[in-house]
């Protein structure tokens, strides 16, 4: 990344965070007056859904736009500038010539991104002040959890302290001199005051997309310009940092063509991978780096051959330091032979990131090898089986993920700060992404929810594995049929946990229809089971690129959220 996109990323961020402040003060003023503290009327909560639209509209909004409208210029410019600096023949001269309407069509589509989150963040707000009404929730409780909505764990409050930390570490957030200091400020912030996280909020999601904005401006401006232009080569370039992707890493300063690029996007998985083009998103959300054109004739570049799975990502350094997690010292009873094995098959089916969030969050309070996997979450009670295998109908077997399917549920519920509640089933952004994979799919609205036609399950199911159906007839009449019903065999490890996904989204009709792993249809008639075994099923197969590969090709936007929150999580 340029110096100058650098700076103005960092600039973006800065000026959206300083604006959400506002925001929040804003928002909390006019709940109060509107109320007069006392949360008494449904009807007024309702009413307040167009005051709090414009609070948001007049501040972030306006900000978001004025920044679009006055900074984004200089991306282009910077583009043009850099493009003026190569060896370019006078056949691509377009290269450097401004071109309005492409800039003013990127504008806009940036501006959209900022639209969505505050849409998003309006009906949260308003949920918040709904809820509380209904469930008589204390006034001050309430705005406590408006303020975390916007701001997280940066929010105003009524300790000194808490407030000379969150001053401190806004004031020099961009200042590399105070990068240690900001850093500690944070640790502490966190850790002595962890009863003030909250995970989903505005001021989270406002300053990543002010990043990614930039260099997804940058990014889409620079391949226009590069059709419009005719080339097809491009080289990947940028600086590394401690936490710098894998893939970014070993892509640093290749040379591909355009045909390489997308075979590999469409082919490899890797840590942090984004939905979207490979030239827009590039290594993922906040990435550094962009792929600029270049053409071989020009005398400076070669093509570089396509990078073979081994090279792609090669391993991090700092990834080959992390230590298995040992978990098996809670098993209820078992030998140490068995113990043993239990943290060996734990930790095989774990990637590093796992095994880091793994070890920040308390451990179950008693774990049991049982053939019935199983979470209780009221007594933090975790039940698997050691090496469990799911078993097709020829006797033939593949690897079940269960003890991490059922560690999923435990961080699931662990590292979100409700009791008894599940960070998925509350999480918008991952809900919102579930339905948003379901209607890539034809099917229809019923009963307020969105049901996926039979005939997509059936390619759904064929991604999975292969069914036959079993028919028994009456030994006494061989033409009377008695039972008739379907069995599948899986085709590989981890399926039987996408089986699982699909099940989910078929709300336990796929499980049905052909015998194959999944919940059913009664266990999906309660709320929030859809997301949390979901959430459970890509923790399991994170450590399984074929059968994540698969998931991921179903339901793309939940594992974008899904890898988010893991990025978070090892944050924390």
């Amino acid at each position: 990344m340029s110096k100058i996109l650098e700076k103005l990323a960092d600039q973006h961020e800065e000026r959206i965070i300083n604006v959400l402040y506002k925001l929040e003060e804003d928002v909390v003023k006019e709940v109060t007056r509107a109320t007069k503290g006392q949360l008494v009327s449904q009807r007024l909560a309702i009413q307040l859904r167009p005051a709090i639209k414009k609070l948001i509209d007049e501040s972030f909004l306006d900000e978001a736009d004025t920044i679009i409208n006055q900074e984004y210029n200089k991306i282009a410019k910077e583009v043009l500038d850099r493009f003026g600096e190569m060896p370019i023949p006078s056949k691509f001269k377009s290269l450097t010539e401004v071109d309005l309407r492409t800039i003013n069509a990127l504008k806009y589509q940036s501006f959209s991104g900022f639209e969505d989150i505050a849409e998003r963040f309006l009906k949260v707000i308003n949920d918040e002040v709904y809820q509380s009404t209904i469930a008589g929730r204390p006034f001050e409780d309430m705005v406590s959890n408006i303020r975390s909505h916007i701001n997280g764990v940066y929010k105003s409050s009524n300790s000194a302290e808490i407030n000379e930390l969150v001053d401190f570490i806004n004031e020099n957030k961009f200042d590399n001199a105070k990068k240690a200091q900001v850093e500690e400020a944070v640790r502490k912030l966190h850790t002595q005051y962890a009863s003030d996280r909250a995970g989903n909020n505005l001021r989270r999601y406002a300053s990543q997309i002010a990043h990614d904005s930039v260099m997804q401006f940058h990014g889409q401006f620079t391949v226009a310009k590069a059709k419009e232009a005719g080339l097809t080569h491009y080289t990947y370039t940028g600086t590394l940092v401690r936490d710098s992707r894998e893939f970014c890493v070993g892509m640093l300063n290749r040379t591909l063509t355009e045909e390489q690029i997308r075979e590999m996007w469409n082919t490899r998985a890797w840590q942090g991978k984004s939905t979207g083009d490979p030239f827009i998103v590039r290594g993922g959300y906040r990435c550094r780096h962009t792929w600029l054109p270049t053409d071989p004739a020009w005398g400076e570049e070669t093509v570089d051959e396509l990078p073979t799975e081994e090279e792609v990502p090669p391993p991090p350094p700092p990834r080959t330091t992390v230590s298995d997690v040992p978990i098996a010292f809670l098993l209820n009873r078992g030998s140490d032979n068995t113990r043993k094995a239990f943290d060996n098959d734990f930790n095989s089916q774990l990637t590093d990131q796992q095994k880091i969030i793994v070890s920040k969050f308390n451990k179950p309070n008693v774990i049991k090898n049982s053939k019935n996997g199983v979470y209780f979450a009221g007594r933090k009670e975790l039940r698997a089986e050691l090496d469990a295998r799911d078993i097709n109908p020829d006797g033939s077997s593949v690897k079940s993920f269960v003890i991490s399917h059922e560690y999923g549920h435990h961080i699931d519920y662990e590292a979100h700060n409700v009791r008894f509640r599940a960070w998925s089933e509350d999480n918008d952004f991952f809900k919102d992404a579930i339905q948003k994979d379901k209607k890539q799919f034809k099917g229809s609205f019923r009963a307020g929810q969105y049901r996926i036609k039979d005939e997509e399950f059936e390619e759904l199911h064929k991604k999975i594995g292969t069914y036959e159906t079993i028919e028994t007839y009456s030994k006494y009449n061989p033409e009377q049929l008695l039972t008739s019903y379907n069995t599948t065999t899986l085709k590989a490890d981890g399926f039987g946990e996408v089986s699982d996904i699909i099940d989910a989204l078929a709300l336990g009709k796929f499980q049905k229809k052909y015998g194959t792993w999944g919940h059913g249809v009664s266990y999906y008639r309660k709320r929030g089971r859809v997301e949390k075994e979901i959430f459970a099923n890509l923790f399991s197969i994170r450590n399984n690129k074929k059968a994540y590969n698969v998931a991921k090709s179903i339901i793309p936007n939940t594992v974008k959220e899904f890898e988010k929150r893991l990025d978070e999580l090892e944050k924390q």
